[in-house]
């Protein structure tokens, strides 16, 4: 899935950057930013950015060890750091001052990711529908651009590229991915999970179900969203994957209606109470 992740930053960038309208003429590439990589730039004679993911690391700050009723696996959470460089051939005739360009590209990169985040792969691949596996359909990632502390051991990152490397600019990013665990038995996520980030503050809970039609069969790539009972305001929306599963995760106490979308028939509209008192959040639609 971090290839996924990979693949929505190199379209969000490119496609940003690339507006169809010359001379903006900008490579986008995941590679690591080694003496191969400013071979590359210098032979193709064109700007290009660099999204190279230099360290992944649990996030402990979303773990739960809370026990699950009929648990299904809970996405384990990384949040994968990303230092994203800009680049211009410093043989390039054009380029007065390729530095100074190098800044303004970084810097278009800064306005982009900052006017994206955070990170959504439905918003990303608007109008196509995204190449994604379903738990990051419609969902928000964590982002994180150019934190306070900064990559600590930035230094040590350039010269470890080898003795032609020297020291670039580069903006830190981290976005904060879920993994489904597939090593325990597959089961129906029909869970209820509770989370609580501090103490006094208010509990969340993670949900899940299965929307089925009358025959008992799985209704796959529905949208499912939770939405507010006085407002019918949106909270929360997801689709179902292959098994007609869908998860809704940090949802807050209270009474909600869940909407199901499907092309079969007018939408399904239940009311619900989070936490359910069953543990269930099931729907069926006709």
């Amino acid at each position: 899935m971090i290839n996924q992740l990979d693949e929505m930053l190199v379209h969000l960038l490119s496609s940003r950057l690339n507006p169809g309208q010359p001379p903006v003429d900008v490579d986008v590439l995941v590679r690591p930013p080694d003496d191969t990589w400013r071979a590359f730039v210098s032979a193709s004679g064109r700007p290009a950015v660099n999204v190279f993911l230099a360290e992944v690391r649990e996030d402990r700050d979303q773990r739960s060890t809370a026990a699950m009723r009929n648990p299904d696996p809970e996405p384990f959470r990384v949040d994968c750091q990303y230092l994203i460089s800009a680049w211009v051939p410093s043989t390039d005739p054009s380029v007065g001052t390729p530095t100074v360009v190098e800044d303004w590209l970084l810097g278009e990169c800064l306005r982009i990711l900052a006017d994206e985040a955070p990170i959504n792969a439905t918003r990303i691949y608007t109008p196509a529908s995204p190449p994604v596996d379903p738990i990051l359909v419609d969902n928000d990632l964590r982002t994180e651009i150019a934190p306070p502390e900064g990559y600590g051991n930035l230094g040590d990152f350039w010269t470890g590229l080898g003795q032609g490397n020297i020291w670039h600019p580069a903006v830190q990013l981290i976005v904060t991915l879920p993994l489904v665990r597939s090593t325990r038995p597959s089961g129906p996520p029909v869970t209820t999970l509770h989370t609580t980030y501090a103490p006094g503050s208010d509990r969340l809970v993670h949900l899940g179900g299965s929307l089925r039609d009358g025959t008992g069969s799985a209704v796959s790539a529905a949208w499912v969203q939770l939405e507010d009972v006085t407002s019918r305001g949106a909270v929360q929306a997801t689709r179902t994957d292959q098994a007609g599963r869908f998860r809704l995760y940090d949802v807050a106490e209270g009474d909600y209606l869940i909407r199901a979308t499907t092309e079969r028939g007018p939408d399904l509209v239940v009311p619900v109470a989070v936490p359910s008192p069953t543990g269930r959040y099931d729907l069926v639609t006709s």
